[in-house]
């Protein structure tokens, strides 16, 4: 006989409400999960999304777990200290030590044995934390807590910290003594050759240089729990390889087994824009001592049409620059010219009536004759060293002092011969002049007038006169003063300030004329030197009759 079981229609709906109730509970619990896996995440310390098939999984990480079916589920599940993951409804499974990848597969592989319809997830939500071991040529050896999503590069950053360095062993008197300290470490610990113990057994390499330059991760693995790092002197003076030429960063660099021309190159900052990379030289000493170069087409090794080139310790790589063609550069024209201003030039082949001719013309206010080119001197420090080997050939202390005074005149600009007169005004081809980048063209203003200064009744500017001597220039002074030395009077050029004599130049518009003083002479040094003139006239009329009678 069969038997049946009566249901009210009231328990149906007892039982529909307790349904509906526990999916609510479940929706409530979902959304705090992940409201906590948000508020987490944020904390997380990474370089980009995890790589699944480089992360390793281990005790500490939080996984979300979701299962899309008739009532979807929704877990934050820990890896146990065990290094399992305990799935509601589902199992136990061991995952700690696999990859991220390999985990996923064999976790969803588990929830399908138990769900068979529907898709389900997993997720990596919350990196563990663990600690690593710094050791070797750090600047603080320790031990610290990072995140499973950090690499070598940020647990080496965090012992080489230089504040918190300093704030923990800083005192006043030894300051420079800590700088001295923290320049060593630095400049001598490796930065390729660095070594990571694993908890295993294994262990693995770290070149911070190559990964910064390829940005490839295998040179900046993962950490591990309970990871040792060694860091390790370069020894840069007996392993190293040379760069040279036309890269961004030129030098010695610590040499690693494996190392290419491609990875020393990346490391040396690339080329630069005038590097001609067809042209690449490898120069090797091999252990018997034979010399040997090798020419490479870098080019074709950039594009995969040739090998990368194995490089052994102590090559030296030499990159050619290409024939430079830009030998440009820009000069400035300046005051009476119609537009002034920075002018493009070709260096050493554009001339003076080039720019001139650009510029506009002169005004008709220019002053040809007081126009100069001003060039810019080499540097301070080799100011130095030139004049010092200039003044090798001198004698006397008068053209020493007279050579000091010079240089320190034309400390900023040296000028260039040119006769702007000859050259604009009577069109002389042969007076024009090639440029040079930075060189300054400098046009007065026409003054129409002298200045007369020195020993003379009124100083001050004459009008010009063309042809006038210096006599005119002179009187119209007002003439010498008594103290005047006639003699010596000197005509300043315009444009050179150069001091010449009366008869080696004309007056011309803007010159100055100077008339010196004479030197006041006491009555004692009057006497003196008619005392030795004396001297000088009795020694002779002696020696005079000394021989006449001699001859006798």
């Amino acid at each position: 006989m069969i038997s049946y079981s009566v249901v009210s229609f009231s328990q149906l709906r007892d039982r529909e409400d307790d349904s509906k109730s526990s999916i609510q509970k479940m929706l409530q619990q979902q959304q705090q999960q992940q409201q906590q896996m948000t508020s987490n995440q944020l904390s997380v310390i990474m370089d980009g999304p995890v790589d699944p098939t480089e992360y390793i999984v281990g005790p500490g990480d939080v996984f979300t777990v979701s299962i899309w079916s008739a009532i979807p589920l929704n877990f934050q599940i820990p890896v146990t200290p065990e290094g399992t993951i305990v799935i509601p409804t589902v199992n136990e499974v061991a995952i700690s030590g696999l990859t991220l990848e390999t985990a996923k597969k064999l976790v969803i592989s588990e929830i399908k044995k138990k769900y068979l319809s529907g898709q389900a997830s997993f997720t990596l939500s919350q990196p563990r934390s663990f600690t690593v071991t710094v050791k070797g040529l750090v600047l603080q050896e320790q031990t610290l807590v990072v995140q499973a999503t950090e690499r070598v590069d940020a647990a080496l950053s965090i012992a080489n910290n230089i504040q918190k360095y300093k704030l923990n062993n800083i005192i006043p008197e030894q300051s420079l003594f800590l700088s001295e300290k923290i320049e060593k470490i630095f400049s001598s610990s490796s930065k390729r050759n660095i070594r990571i113990f694993r908890k295993d057994g294994s262990s693995v390499n770290a070149d911070i240089e190559k990964y910064i330059a390829t940005r490839n991760h295998i040179f900046n693995p993962l950490l591990r729990d309970g990871d040792v790092i060694i860091v390790p002197p370069n020894n840069i003076e007996k392993n190293f390889v040379g760069v040279y030429g036309a890269v961004a960063k030129t030098g010695t660099f610590e040499f690693v087994e494996g190392d290419s021309l491609f990875n020393l190159i990346a490391i040396a900052g690339g080329i630069t824009q005038n590097a001609d990379p067809e042209k690449v030289t490898i120069s090797r000493i091999d252990d018997s001592g034979s010399y040997s170069e090798m020419n490479v087409n870098l080019s074709k090794i950039f594009v995969h049409q040739a090998s990368d080139i194995a490089l052994h310790r102590g090559d030296r790589i030499l990159v050619s620059q290409k024939n430079s063609i830009d030998r440009g550069g820009a000069v400035n024209i300046e005051g009476e010219v119609i537009s002034p201003g920075a002018y493009p030039i070709i260096q050493d082949s554009t001339k003076l009536s080039e720019i001139v001719q650009k510029s506009g013309g002169f005004t008709k206010h220019a002053l040809l004759n007081g126009s100069v080119i001003l060039r810019t001197k080499k540097v301070a420090h080799e100011q130095e060293v030139e004049s010092r080997q200039m003044r090798k050939g001198f004698t006397m202390n008068e053209d020493t002092s007279y050579f000091t005074n010079e240089t320190a005149l034309n400390h900023k600009n040296e000028i260039v011969s040119v006769d702007f007169v000859s050259l604009f005004e009577k069109n002389d081809q042969s007076k024009d002049v090639s440029l040079r980048d930075g060189d300054r063209i400098v046009v007065p203003t026409k003054t129409n007038s002298v200045y007369v200064f020195g020993e003379v009744i009124s100083p001050g500017f004459i009008r010009y006169a063309k042809g006038m001597d210096v006599k005119f220039y002179i009187t119209a002074a007002g003439g010498e003063t008594d103290f005047a030395q006639s003699g010596d009077i000197k005509i300043i050029k315009a444009g050179s300030k150069q001091w010449l004599s009366i008869g080696e130049t004309s007056v011309e518009e803007g010159d100055y004329v100077w008339v010196p003083k004479s030197p006041y002479r006491p009555t004692s040094y009057y006497l003196t030197i008619y005392s030795q003139g004396f001297g000088i006239i009795a020694t002779v009329v002696s020696l005079v009759i000394l021989v006449s009678q001699y001859t006798k």
